[in-house]
């Protein structure tokens, strides 16, 4: 399996003309950057490579109210205010079955967009996919401190929104 993820992040680097990519410790890790040129919703964003090749991004470690729950919009416009028309580090995680790149992403001044966006209440920690004890740990703070999302009594998690809109259909 990890050999499959390795050739899919070498393929993708190699797709990506003129970024500089380049191997951390994992075989599966690479770096680079990219200017963001939109933001999709609280966990999602665009970003333009140096070769103007325009890639969705879905933030790892962190799942974003859905658009029409309480806090989407805020949750929206914190990440928007963290990275719209910035230029921000990429470590690739994985490709999603959705084929977005499932990415860590940095901003310019080197803050994890996935603990700022916990910090401030505007997403969940995605535990089903990310086992981080930084991640619960800023979740639990904000739950804790009723910070953004927190504030209303039982939130529901976009999986479960999902999944309830889903079973609708």
């Amino acid at each position: 399996m990890n050999r499959i993820k390795t050739s899919i992040a070498l393929i993708l680097c190699a797709l990506l003309a003129n970024v500089s990519c380049m191997a951390q410790k994992s075989n599966e890790n690479f770096d680079f950057t990219v200017k963001v040129v939109g933001i999709s919703d609280g966990d999602t964003f665009k970003g333009l490579t140096n070769s103007n090749a325009q890639i969705k991004f879905r933030i790892q470690g962190i799942d974003a109210p859905e658009m029409k729950q309480p806090y989407s919009q805020r949750s929206k416009q914190l990440l928007s205010d963290l990275i719209f028309d910035k230029t921000v580090k990429i470590r690739i995680k994985e490709i999603d079955h959705y084929g977005r790149i499932v990415a860590y992403v940095f901003t310019p001044d080197g803050k994890d967009v996935s603990a700022e966006m916990l910090k401030a209440g505007m997403a969940w920690h995605y535990k089903t996919y990310d086992t981080s004890e930084e991640y619960s740990k800023l979740e639990k703070t904000a739950r804790d401190n009723k910070i953004g999302l927190w504030e209303v009594a039982n939130p529901t998690a976009p999986w479960d929104y999902r999944k309830a809109k889903k079973a609708k259909k």
